[in-house]
């Protein structure tokens, strides 16, 4: 599924604003959609300089308050293969670990839902990507999800946090330690992705999602979206009480909840304002 031209010498990314253009990533709003492609042939291997670009674009959201859904896509045939090799150790190493780690806090922080669209390999910082937006779309036949940095002796240190949380301590282990690589239809089994559809039915679909969003208020999504995200690592009571505070503080607050409240009682679709 390419969303961009496939010529980066075709395309000039800026976000909406910085205008800071990028080389390795492909970076662009409109209509509501933020959309990011990871684009540096062949296999999108994550370098340090494109981490960089990544966290760059991610921060610029939060400046856009009329962005409803970030979409995350991989140019080609892969989402991405992970890191460099050669950033695995020595001084890279640490810089290595710190832009995944940048990255996964990022994709927290950008207040509005996330989607990965994965139409091909998505293994170890990849992997670790995807599981880190909320909504993960795959490719039936295409994608591939795991970490096999084990048999290189190594293993992803955000991998070995995130994984337990998104998919329980025991497929995480198998995961990480067993090196083995989890088709789509067994990743929607397991909790890593959101649905698995047909290749030939993908694109469809991300059309369909992102209509669904481009048709809601964009800070009832993202009130929505801070009290799930914002509970996560609490309690149960802290994370109701925490809700309870987005919702009384934050949602009552905006005048699109009014108009959506006045249209269902007018049996009429609402006319959002984004404010």
């Amino acid at each position: 599924m390419a969303e961009f031209n496939d010529d980066p010498q075709d395309y000039d990314a800026y976000s909406s604003t910085g205008a800071r253009s990028y080389q390795l990533i492909q970076f662009d709003s409109a209509a509501g959609v933020a959309r990011l492609a990871l684009n540096r042939a062949p296999a999108n291997v994550l370098s340090l300089e494109m981490m960089e670009e990544i966290n760059a674009a991610l921060e610029s959201l939060e400046y856009d308050r009329s962005i409803k859904l970030l979409l995350i896509t991989g140019q080609g045939k892969y989402f991405s293969v992970g890191f460099e090799i050669a950033d695995h150790t020595g001084d890279r190493a640490y810089m290595m670990l710190e832009g995944l780690r940048r990255i996964v806090e990022n994709l927290a922080k950008v207040d509005r839902p996330t989607v990965a669209v994965v139409n091909g390999p998505a293994t170890g910082a990849g992997n670790v990507i995807v599981a880190a937006c909320d909504t993960v779309l795959a490719g039936a036949q295409s994608a591939k999800f795991g970490h096999p940095e084990i048999r290189a002796g190594v293993f992803n240190t955000v991998a070995a946090a995130l994984l337990p949380r998104v998919l329980g301590r025991k497929r995480a282990f198998d995961m990480l330690l067993g090196g083995t690589l989890l088709s789509a239809a067994d990743a929607e089994r397991v909790g890593l992705v959101t649905r698995a559809v047909p290749d030939d039915k993908l694109e469809a679909e991300v059309a369909a999602l992102i209509q669904r969003f481009q048709e809601g208020s964009a800070p009832v999504l993202q009130c929505v979206r801070r009290a799930i995200a914002g509970g996560l690592e609490l309690p149960y009571a802290d994370a109701v009480r925490h809700a309870e505070d987005v919702y009384l503080n934050q949602l009552l607050n905006t005048e699109d909840v009014e108009e959506g409240l006045r249209a269902v009682s007018e049996k009429r679709k609402p006319s959002w304002k984004d404010r």
